[in-house]
């Protein structure tokens, strides 16, 4: 049970990890976008740090006014896969957690029914159906059900 919670655990972080990254590339190709679109000239180091990652985003990505030419350059697609890999991955997470609580849940309903035999015995119900009526198709069933 632990290795499933860490592997949910693992599984957000990676998904939480890409969305990150997807959305800086976002940021980065929607800036350079509006700067062209609108006919400015600005260089990199005016609105972006000078990281290598940052520089070599910037320098990547197309200098045109049409927003198509930002989402098939390299760093659009690959925000755009980050993206969707995000949300596959958060989904199969939340998909592995639902599973994760079924079990518990069926684990501790298993438990609760083990101790209620244990310490109330069997049902009246239980104890009707097994005990056999010479007269079976005359006796009505006055077994009392069980919650």
């Amino acid at each position: 049970m632990a290795w499933k919670k860490a592997t949910f655990v693992s599984l957000w972080l990676a998904a939480l990890s890409l969305a990150i990254c997807s959305t800086f590339i976002f940021i980065a190709c929607g800036l350079k976008f509006s700067i062209f679109h609108s006919g400015l000239t600005v260089n990199q180091a005016d609105f972006v740090d000078n990281t290598p990652f940052s520089v070599y985003l910037w320098q990547m990505l197309p200098e045109t006014a049409r927003w198509n030419d930002y989402v098939f350059s390299g760093p659009g697609l690959i925000g755009l896969a980050a993206f969707l890999t995000s949300i596959g991955l958060g989904s199969y997470a939340a998909i592995k957690l639902e599973e994760i609580n079924h079990a518990a849940l069926a684990a501790k309903k298993t438990e609760m029914h083990r101790w209620d035999s244990l310490l109330i015995g069997p049902s009246l119900e239980d104890t009707l159906q097994n005990f056999q009526h010479t007269n079976a198709p005359d006796v009505q069933s006055y077994a009392v059900k069980s919650a």
